[in-house]
């Protein structure tokens, strides 16, 4: 049960490493995630011993994060330790938002304006998110037919619980490179 009431899965419209996301019936403004039934190994170890409360880190995440950036997060709503309720991407037209990767890159000049705005908030203070910058969970939210912006759709990946086998990520100096190899990497494969 939700804060919505009972909430029954439509399609599988999205997943990853940890998780599954579905879309709703009859809520086509909110989708679920739930902790994928068959991780691989490693991801099973992770989520027995690092990540026991996966879906209450990102709503908690959330909701810690600062005003300046949170527009760059899609909302997570409420969560618990079985399920997390998040808005819906969807573009000023109605339409679904997609992935980076799915949109094929960006060439855009507010979308890379703003992507460079986050990265930089991100490292001067110094939130570490690892898995942001990427294809799959940065989407193109258009909020006009020339206004773009990144969206960020799953950001529980943050310090060193992510990686917790890269033991030089307890060093700022060391974060700091990964989030820039990362930030590089996004836009030299996806910048148009």
């Amino acid at each position: 049960m939700t804060k919505r009431g009972k909430l029954v899965f439509d399609r599988k419209i999205g997943g990853g490493y940890f998780r599954d996301c579905f879309s709703v019936k009859g809520h086509a403004d909110i989708c679920i995630k739930v902790i994928n039934p068959r991780p691989g190994l490693i991801r099973k170890l992770q989520l027995k011993y690092f990540r026991k409360k996966i879906n209450l880190e990102e709503y908690k995440t959330y909701t810690r994060l600062p005003d300046e950036i949170k527009r760059f997060f899609n909302p997570v709503h409420e969560a618990n330790e079985i399920f997390v309720v998040t808005s819906m991407p969807r573009d000023y037209d109605g339409s679904p938002s997609l992935s980076l990767k799915k949109h094929n890159g960006a060439a855009n000049k507010k979308f890379w304006e703003e992507a460079e705005f986050l990265f930089h908030f991100l490292v001067k203070n110094k939130i570490w998110f690892f898995d942001i910058f990427n294809g799959n969970n940065m989407f193109v939210l258009k909020e006009s037919n020339d206004e773009w912006v990144p969206l960020i759709i799953d950001y529980k990946q943050m310090g060193w619980k992510a990686f917790p086998f890269q033991v030089h990520l307890l060093f700022t100096s060391q974060k700091r490179k990964k989030l820039k190899r990362q930030y590089e990497r996004l836009v030299n494969k996806y910048k148009k």
